[in-house]
């Protein structure tokens, strides 16, 4: 009976999930072309967006981690649909391996049975796998990184080896991961120091597995570093002034062209005056950047970058010295900006922590103009996060915060994925997105705690024993 239910449970998960992929298969990723384009550098030899021009650019904003999924599916047909659907199954597998977490750690079926039904509500994270974007992967690796962390013994050294390579792999694919196996040997040192050789070398081999890429980017940019050399500067400087800024307000400074989107749930307002005096400043710290820049542009440039901005979808690539000198201004600018308003940016940042577990509601998407299917497609992605993953991240959030001496090493482990994916993005403008590739990380503990919420059970009692 036990069997059959799950079986049952795990037919709906899929159908709904391949649903939710058939309604979404035609939908665009803003990134999805600068993606493809350098998937298509890489299989002419060239990680770059325009492998093409005369002048090589090497890629200054995005890891080759995902370009070069793109590219392996990319060398057997050009049909993007063969990349989403091969996302379909990554997604199907996801939830098995989940359910495998689920199974080790803890008695019983019936935190199974609510992660499946918890993860059929959250539509959300299917949707993901017709979209040309990051996250799906992202996800996937997650998931699998949580499985030989959490399922496989300490003094499995072949296992470490390959999660420390997955981390790895994680970082090429999402770099804002970076500090991730850090904070995670530190949490093992302070929390279970039985388990800190295993993380160690897993540490280790996760360093090793950084080196190609940061070899690639010391060979093309001077820089021996395991990120990009560009983003982090310009988007967390966009992020500090994003609340500042009216909405509507399109950048016309930074290669990306962000967009002020309108924001119920925004606290932060602004007279008319404030903003125009707002709006000014913001513009007057880029045109002294924009002004120290020009010595790090070659006149050769000039020509490659109007081929590129007629381009549209795909963004700029400029030279690795400009690149690194925007950077380091921008960061210097960032620091300023922090030091001027201490009080506006920890309001803020603390704000963006709590916000990136829910989908927003623009209220322009509420207007008469908008069809009723936007609307209940808008509505529906905000009731589903914010019931589930915004409220769920706060209960399991105040749950461990009082059992705290009782959480076992491998609750921490999960806990410390959501926590530090919601963390490390609050540099940056608000996007619900941003927290999707630990969601199901967070309906594995929803699932656990539920369903033992009648009384908290030690380790020894809820955890199998090895």
């Amino acid at each position: 009976m036990h069997k059959k239910l799950k079986l049952l449970l795990l037919a709906l998960n899929f159908f709904v999930a391949l649903l939710i992929f058939v309604l979404s298969i035609d939908s665009f990723f803003p990134d999805q072309n600068d993606y493809i384009a350098l998937a298509k550098g890489i299989l002419n030899g060239r990680f770059s967006s325009y492998f093409y021009l005369d002048h090589y650019y090497p890629a200054t904003l995005r890891s080759p981690g995902y370009p070069i999924f793109l590219a392996i599916f990319l060398s057997l047909s050009e049909n993007i649909l063969i990349i989403k659907f091969a996302q379909l199954f990554i997604y199907f597998f996801s939830i098995y391996l989940c359910l495998s977490i689920l199974k080790h750690l803890v008695r019983g079926d019936l935190p199974q049975y609510i992660f499946l039904v918890l993860s059929t509500i959250c539509i959300q994270i299917p949707f993901y796998s017709a979209l040309i974007s990051t996250e799906l992967v992202t996800i996937f690796l997650i998931v699998l990184i949580l499985y030989f962390l959490l399922t496989k013994e300490p003094d499995n050294m072949f296992s470490n080896l390959v999660t420390g390579i997955l981390l790895a792999i994680l970082v090429m694919v999402k770099p804002a991961f970076v500090l991730l196996p850090f904070m995670l040997l530190v949490i093992v040192l302070f929390f279970n120091r039985v388990q800190f050789r295993k993380y160690l070398l897993i540490f280790i081999f996760f360093l090793l597995g950084c080196v190609p890429f940061s070899a690639w980017n010391f060979h093309h940019h001077g820089v021996f570093k395991p990120t990009t050399i560009e983003g982090m500067a310009t988007i967390a400087h966009m992020g500090y002034w994003n609340f500042k800024l009216p909405t509507g307000y399109r950048s016309k400074f930074d290669s990306y062209h962000t967009i002020i989107v309108a924001d119920l749930f925004n606290p932060f307002k602004y007279s008319d005056n404030e903003i125009i005096n707002n709006i000014q400043e913001f513009e007057e710290q880029w045109r002294v950047i924009n002004i120290q820049l020009e010595p790090y542009l070659p006149e050769s440039f000039a020509d490659d970058l109007s081929i590129m901005q007629e381009e549209g979808s795909i963004f700029p690539t400029y030279p690795s010295d400009y690149v690194i000198q925007r950077e380091k201004l921008l960061t210097a600018s960032i620091i300023q900006n922090v030091k001027n308003d201490p009080s506006y940016f920890i309001k803020t940042r603390i704000y963006n922590f709590f916000r990136v577990f829910f989908t927003g509601i623009n209220p322009a998407n509420l207007s008469s103009e908008a069809s009723a299917f936007s609307k209940v497609q808008m509505l529906l992605a905000f009731a589903i996060s914010f019931s589930i993953i915004f409220c769920g991240f706060l209960f399991i959030s105040f749950f461990i915060l009082r059992n705290w001496q009782n959480i076992s090493h491998e609750i921490l482990i999960i806990y410390s994925f959501i926590l530090y994916t919601a963390g490390v993005h609050i540099p940056f403008s608000v996007q619900a997105r941003y927290s999707v590739p630990i969601h199901l990380c967070l309906l594995i503990l929803l699932s656990i705690i539920t369903s033992n919420r009648h009384s908290f059970i030690k380790k020894k009692n809820y955890a199998k024993s090895k």
